[in-house]
């Protein structure tokens, strides 16, 4: 399967749009080569064929957006039993195409996809738990909450889910609303370990690097590590550009104390004092560590981010 990261909002597509035309040309025309669905025996993604005028990269993946699925026969349930990989595979590659296209058409063309699902209750099953899979898991390494939305809100729609589950997705609704990119993100009131106390909104920088953290987490140390070794964000440090806030938001106090070394004197370092986030639910942080990315207005701009994501926003937007 292809292990790439997916990220959370538009941004993710001007980056591929700018590095990647070149790849997604060349993988654009094999899979146009494709075998038949059934060969020797074997199933096969019945990949569809792109008019000829439709010539570059954008345009090509735009159409793909609409039209990947128009071969794939929805009620035929062996894509969803003996050769669901086949399908799950297609699911993959499909994502990897919604990445070069504007958010607007990869939220269609997801749409479009759970409305041909429902031509069968298994075959919609199986694309409703594989998106879910790949776009909402925290630890999916092509996680991407903006896509998993029209999913969801098709979900919610449609008549396949039951009563029951669709408690469970309006609920995976709510949290997705909280702190999308482009909103205000939800204050934040901490304490350090001086006893004075703040607020993320009292904070006075171009942009705030909101770092929530556990105790003695190793990939939380790991994250600080690579924050620490990133050039690229210690130059905006340098440049005070850029401050970074380190949020516990449990509530062992003490032990929050035995492990203050564990975060760089460089950076500000809180705890949640009221338990605001976890009474309020202000933030779902569904994984540790979890990164957001704020601007000046304290807007998101970045949620959930990989730090990969937030060096390459950097790189292209905030020169």
């Amino acid at each position: 399967m292809i292990n790439r990261i997916f990220q959370p909002n538009a941004m993710q597509t001007r980056l591929c749009l700018l590095t990647a035309f070149v790849c997604l040309a060349v993988s654009l025309s094999c899979r146009e080569k494709q075998q038949t669905p059934v060969t020797g025996g074997q199933r096969h993604f019945p990949m569809v064929d792109i008019p000829t005028v439709y010539t570059d990269p954008e345009a090509r993946a735009g159409y793909l957006a609409l039209h990947y699925w128009d071969r794939f026969d929805f009620r035929d349930t062996v894509y969803t039993g003996s050769a669901a990989l086949v399908s799950e595979q297609a699911l993959v590659d499909y994502l990897d195409i919604l990445s070069y296209v504007k958010h607007d058409a990869a939220c269609e063309g997801l749409t479009h996809l759970m409305h041909l699902a429902e031509a069968d209750a298994a075959t919609y099953a199986f694309f409703a738990s594989t998106l879910e899979r790949y776009l909402y898991d925290p630890n999916s390494p092509m996680r991407n909450d903006e896509f998993f939305i029209p999913v969801l809100a098709q979900m919610i729609a449609s008549e396949k889910p039951d009563d029951a589950h669709k408690v469970r997705l309006r609920v995976i609704w709510g949290y997705l609303q909280k702190n999308r990119p482009g909103t205000l993100a939800a204050d934040i009131h901490y304490q350090t370990v001086s006893g004075q106390r703040h607020s993320l909104s009292d904070i006075r920088s171009e942009y705030v690097l909101l770092v929530f953290h556990n105790l003695g987490c190793n990939a939380c140390l790991t994250l600080i590590d690579r924050i620490e070794n990133s050039a690229t964000l210690q130059a905006m440090q340098q440049q005070k550009r850029l401050r970074i806030l380190a949020i516990y938001p449990d509530k062992q106090l003490d032990e929050w104390k035995k492990h203050l070394t564990e975060i760089p004197s460089t950076w500000l370092n809180g705890f949640d004092y009221n338990a605001e986030i976890e009474n309020k639910e202000t933030y779902i942080l569904r994984a540790i560590p979890s990164v957001y990315l704020l601007d000046r207005n304290r807007r998101v701009v970045l949620r959930d981010a990989s730090m990969t994501t937030v060096e390459q926003y950097f790189s292209f937007f905030s020169r």
